[in-house]
């Protein structure tokens, strides 16, 4: 499978498009030949829903000619997952690089949905991402992970009690369904500014696989 016309890169909870200024480029250079875009949504104000709601409908009017794939990093990659759980993408739908997204929800979003000050400040995404309920096999997209990792027992953040990125513990950015994953030294925030990163996700979007054999 060549590399897809169109590549849609989505930001995380409580970040915007400037967190793609690095990657957009990085993948335009690897890809000529595609269109890179950055979606940006209200991650605070919306529901995991309604953000693939509008993903949904700015990749219908954006992405013309062809099917699209994504890269998602953390809550990113949750709503392209939700677009393709609910089969209501207008264009086929091809690839999906996550970047230490929450496939199994995430401990710390559990945690912190208990009380009314992170509530007020991440709005209904953070109780839906400590109670994730999405496939583990995704319907049209091929799914590599990538996720971020210490090596060790205790991760950047000890508190956990197990390997995790600062925000996402390893195991819950694996996903059953996906074709491919790949752990890396990584605090949660940098992937998207890695050129690391940006190698890898090209290797997939452009194999299916993170590895160069």
């Amino acid at each position: 499978m060549t590399v897809s016309p169109h590549i849609v890169l989505v930001h995380g909870l409580a970040r915007s498009r400037f967190d793609m200024m690095l990657l957009a480029p990085r993948l335009s250079a690897r890809f000529p030949n595609s269109q890179v875009h950055v979606f940006e949504y209200p991650s605070r104000r919306l529901t995991i829903q309604q953000a693939s709601e509008k993903l949904g409908e700015f990749v219908h009017h954006t992405c013309k000619g062809g099917p699209v794939s994504f890269v998602g990093h953390s809550l990113g990659g949750i709503v392209v997952r939700a677009l393709d759980a609910s089969g209501r993408a207008t264009i086929p739908l091809a690839r999906l690089v996550t970047l230490g997204s929450p496939h199994h929800g995430a401990v710390i979003a559990k945690q912190l949905s208990k009380f009314r000050a992170p509530r007020a400040i991440y709005g209904p995404v953070l109780h839906e991402l400590g109670h994730l309920d999405l496939p583990e096999h995704p319907f049209q997209l091929s799914v590599g992970c990538l996720i971020g990792a210490t090596n060790t027992r205790f991760g950047w953040f000890p508190v956990f009690g197990e390997d995790n990125d600062g925000v996402v513990c390893a195991r819950e950015a694996r996903l059953t369904g996906a074709f491919d994953h790949h752990s890396l030294v990584m605090l949660h925030a940098w992937f998207p500014f890695s050129a690391r990163v940006a190698e890898l996700t090209a290797r997939f979007l452009e194999h299916g696989k993170f590895s160069e054999q």
